[in-house]
């Protein structure tokens, strides 16, 4: 049985996989490509550490290529991850935790390539990119 304090609807899977991830930057309004390291995953979210120099804010969308050595997914040495994300938290670094964290809500399912592709300027330059206001 659940615990009743999870609210979680999938389950979390612990992983350490590189992220790379693109988004634009909220006070400038300007592309910006950063890469991360993937604390745990699911298939609506996941959590993952950034340089401490970097921070975002809720609400903040991002592109996410993770790259993982699913062999036997594809007859390639790497699979990559794609997924377009919400910020729903950002942990900043403290004295015991050198790195940021960052959570992030799935806005549609993962999907598996062989290559990372280009199309978060699609994504990231529409006005609404979460459709009508809710």
């Amino acid at each position: 049985m659940d615990s009743p304090l999870e609210r979680r609807r999938f389950t979390r899977i612990t992983v350490t996989l590189p992220v790379a991830y693109d988004t634009r930057l909220p006070d400038a309004d300007a592309a910006f490509q950063g890469q991360g390291v993937l604390r745990d995953i699911s298939l609506g979210g996941t959590y993952f550490h950034v340089d401490s120099s970097i921070s975002f804010q809720p609400g903040q969308i991002l592109f996410l290529t993770v790259s993982a050595p699913l062999l036997y997914l594809e007859d390639t040495d790497l699979s990559h991850l794609q997924a377009t994300g919400e910020v729903i938290r950002f942990d900043p670094p403290t004295r015991t935790r050198l790195q940021a964290g960052v959570a992030l809500n799935f806005l549609g399912g993962l999907t598996f390539c062989n290559a990372p592709t280009q199309q978060m300027f699609q994504i990231l330059n529409e006005k609404n990119p979460l459709g009508p206001e809710k």
